[in-house]
C-alpha cells in the first residue's frame, strides 16, 4: 500500500501547533482550529460550559455574526462543533479565498468581542438543542451505556451538558474559560488542500502575532476500577422499537491495545460481511443495522455495540452479541477473516483521508493523542501487525460478560 499519509509539522513562536497535509490536486482548501477543551475538561457544575463556548464563538456578538457569515461571501462554509476534548472550527473554502478565510477564523477564535445579550440568545438556542438530543433514542441509550460505566469520570456527562446546569452557567464563567483555554499554547491549526507557499505564509500571518497566554487546568484523571451492573434497563415514551446498548471501559488512545480492539469493532460489524451484520441481520432478522465502536482518548476508552431492534427480539440481541464475543474469545477467527477486516479498516482510512470533511478531523485527532506527523502511519502499521491471538486475549481482557453493561431503552409500557 503505497500511500501519503504523513503531514507536515511545525510550531509558530507563540506556541501554535500547525499541521499541513497537502492534496495539491484539490479545487477547494480545508482550514480548522482545534481547541485541546471539551467537555471531559469543564467542571462538573458548569457541564455545558465548552459547548456553550463554542456557539459564542460565531453567535457571540454581532460583530461575530458578521465575520461568520462573511465566509458565505467567498463562497465558503463554516462549521463548529464540541466533542469531549475539543472545539473544532473548520472552513471550506476556495485555494484564492484561503487569505481572507484565515483572517475570519482567527478573529473568531480569537477576538474578544462578546456580548452579554447574546449570551442569553445563545442559552435559548442551547436548550432547544439539549431538547432535540434528549428526544434521539440512538444518543440516549448510549448516555445510559455511559453513566453506568463510569462512576467518575466526565465521560460519562453529555457534551452539551443538562439543561440544569446550562441555566446556571454565567457570562463571566463563560469569558474565564475562554482567556485560559482559547490560547495559541492550547491549540492547532490544520491545512489541507492545494496551499502554496505563498498562500501558507499569508495565512500564518493572521494567526502568528496572537500572543495571549493562559493556564489551562486538566484535573486528575479518576481511576474506574468498579464493576459495571450487567443490565440496565429504562422506558422513553415515542419511541416502537427498543435501542440496545452494549459496552465496557477499554483503554486510552495511546495504549498498545487500542489498534486491537478497533480492529475488533471492525470485525464484528464493520461492512456486510462482519459477524454481527450476518448474525443479527441476514440470519436472524432482528434488526436493520448493528454498530459496534470503539470510542477513545488521552485518558478514557469504551467500546459499543449498539441496535434498534423489535421490543419481543431485545433478548434475542443480545444473546446473539454475547455469543459472537464468546467466539472471539475462544479463537474462532481465521487469518482470511483477520485480513478481511485489516483491509475494510484500511481502505476506511484511505477513503477518510481523500474526503476533507473528515481529513482534517483525523488530524486532529492524532494531533491531540500522539503529537506526531507520522502518527497515522504508525497507527496503520499497528492494524497490520494485529494476529489472530490479540483479538483473541483482548476480547478475553477487555470484553468478557463480567466486564460488559448491556442498557437497553424500551418503549413506555412495553412491560419488557
Amino acid at each position: 500500500m503505497s500511500t501519503n499519509l504523513v503531514w507536515h509539522r511545525k510550531k509558530l513562536s507563540n506556541g501554535l501547533t500547525v499541521l499541513l497535509y497537502s492534496r495539491p490536486f484539490s479545487n477547494t482548501v480545508q482550514l480548522s482550529v482545534g481547541v485541546k477543551y471539551g467537555s471531559n475538561q469543564e467542571p462538573k457544575e458548569q457541564a455545558g460550559i465548552a459547548h456553550f463556548l463554542e456557539h459564542m464563538l460565531a453567535g457571540g456578538s454581532d460583530q461575530r455574526i458578521k465575520l461568520s457569515r462573511k465566509v458565505e461571501n467567498h463562497g465558503g462554509i463554516l462549521d463548529f462543533y464540541t466533542d469531549r476534548e475539543q472545539v473544532l472550527g473548520t472552513m471550506d473554502v476556495t485555494t484564492d479565498k484561503l487569505p481572507e478565510a484565515a483572517t475570519i477564523l482567527s478573529d473568531l477564535f480569537f477576538g474578544e468581542q462578546f456580548d452579554a445579550n447574546k449570551f442569553k440568545t445563545e442559552r435559548k438556542i442551547i436548550l432547544n438543542e439539549l431538547a432535540e438530543v434528549k428526544d434521539d433514542p440512538v444518543i440516549r441509550v448510549e448516555e445510559i451505556l455511559l453513566e453506568n460505566l463510569f462512576r467518575k469520570h466526565p465521560v460519562r456527562y453529555p457534551v452539551g451538558g443538562y439543561p440544569k446546569t446550562v441555566k446556571k452557567l454565567t457570562f463571566e464563567q463563560l469569558l474565564s474559560a475562554y482567556r485560559v483555554n482559547y490560547i495559541p499554547q492550547n491549540m492547532i491549526l490544520v491545512l489541507s488542500g492545494n496551499v502554496s507557499q505563498e498562500k501558507l505564509v499569508m495565512t500564518l500571518n493572521g494567526f502568528r502575532d496572537q500572543q495571549r497566554t493562559g493556564n489551562p487546568q486538566r484535573p486528575p484523571v479518576p481511576v474506574e476500577t468498579f464493576k459495571p451492573k450487567t443490565l440496565v434497563v429504562k422506558e422513553k415514551a415515542g419511541i416502537t422499537q427498543s435501542y440496545l446498548s452494549l459496552g465496557a471501559r477499554t483503554v486510552p488512545a495511546n495504549n498498545g491495545d487500542t489498534p486491537v480492539l478497533d480492529l475488533i469493532s471492525t470485525l464484528l460489524a464493520g461492512g456486510t460481511s462482519a459477524r454481527l451484520f450476518i448474525e443479527l441481520r441476514e440470519k436472524h432478522a432482528v434488526t436493520y443495522d448493528v454498530m459496534a465502536t470503539h470510542s477513545k482518548g488521552t485518558d478514557f476508552g469504551y467500546f459499543s455495540i449498539s441496535c434498534a431492534v423489535k421490543n419481543s427480539k431485545v433478548k434475542k440481541a443480545r444473546t446473539l452479541i454475547l455469543r459472537e464475543l464468546f467466539n472471539l474469545q475462544l479463537g474462532s477467527i481465521s487469518e482470511e477473516e483477520l485480513e478481511r477486516a485489516k483491509q475494510i479498516m484500511l481502505g476506511g482510512i484511505l477513503r477518510a483521508m481523500d474526503n476533507p470533511h473528515d481529513c482534517y478531523e483525523i488530524i486532529t485527532f492524532m494531533e491531540m493523542q500522539y503529537g506526531s506527523e507520522f502518527a497515522l502511519k504508525e497507527y496503520i502499521d499497528k492494524i497490520k501487525a494485529v494476529s489472530c491471538e490479540d483479538i483473541r486475549r483482548a476480547t478475553i481482557e477487555y470484553l468478557g460478560e463480567d466486564s460488559l453493561c448491556t442498557a437497553i431503552l424500551n418503549p413506555v409500557g412495553s412491560n419488557l
